[in-house]
């Protein structure tokens, strides 16, 4: 697993192994809704080109259908009608969700996530977090399919990215993983793992960070299905 959070997001592979995970089932979002699920149908349906899709992958090319004006089977020139910088961001915002689900699940299977890592007041912001980004998204959803709401469903969970990364510290994790993978040492530079994950101790994880992760995923399974089901599988949710 660390060795994928290192590597560079293939959406082929994911696709693929995505594929095969017929019987991983992950739970239905709290924002699961018919109507949603067919604007995900309905948007860009049929504007997949399969040079795009060899680019960026079809989770990708959902969301920035989502967040960005959608473009036409008959626009022209047809590739000039995607905003190039806005699918490099979404591309890049599906590789902070990968690697901050890997990186958090990772440091808790050390068992990292002691009380001083991840203290009770951390879940409780993120579990806040967590509920204003649902309802944030359901008003969108509620509103109707307009680009504005479309807009900010998705910047709602961009908002909910950040707000994970700070309070579950997963840049400071990677950063400690990295050098661990080179030096094939302990983590260092001022973060080091829970007494739990000890030479000889058992490891104890952390409940409040694989339920706040495991909730992340299923928040973000109707959008970037793909590359949650394989997360789901990742973090313990099914078996392949």
């Amino acid at each position: 697993m660390v060795h994928d959070m290192f590597t560079p997001m293939n959406h082929r592979e994911i696709e693929y192994h995505a594929k095969k995970l017929s019987g991983c089932v992950i739970p239905d979002s709290p924002i699961y809704d018919k109507s949603l699920l067919q604007w995900l149908d309905e948007t860009g349906k049929r504007v997949f080109d399969e040079d795009l899709v060899m680019d960026y992958g079809t989770d990708c090319l959902r969301l920035y259908l989502l967040f960005e004006n959608t473009p036409r089977e008959n626009d022209a020139p047809y590739y000039d009608s995607w905003n190039e910088g806005a699918l490099e961001g979404i591309y890049k915002f599906l590789g902070r969700y990968r690697r901050m689900i890997l990186a958090a699940d990772e440091w808790n299977r050390r068992g990292g996530y002691d009380e001083e890592m991840l203290p009770a007041s951390c879940a409780a912001t993120l579990d806040c977090a967590l509920k204003d980004a649902v309802a944030r998204i359901r008003k969108c959803i509620d509103r109707g399919n307009t680009m504005p709401n479309r807009h900010n469903m998705v910047a709602a969970m961009m908002g909910l990215v950040n707000a994970y990364q700070k309070e579950l510290k997963t840049g400071r994790i990677v950063t400690s993983l990295h050098d661990q993978a080179i030096a094939s040492a302990a983590p260092h530079g001022g973060l080091t793992s829970g007494s739990g994950s000890h030479a000889g101790g058992k490891v104890r994880q952390n409940s409040d960070a694989a339920r706040l992760c495991r909730d992340f995923i299923v928040l973000m399974s109707p959008y970037a299905p793909d590359l949650s089901r394989i997360l789901w599988m990742e973090t313990g949710g099914c078996t392949a």
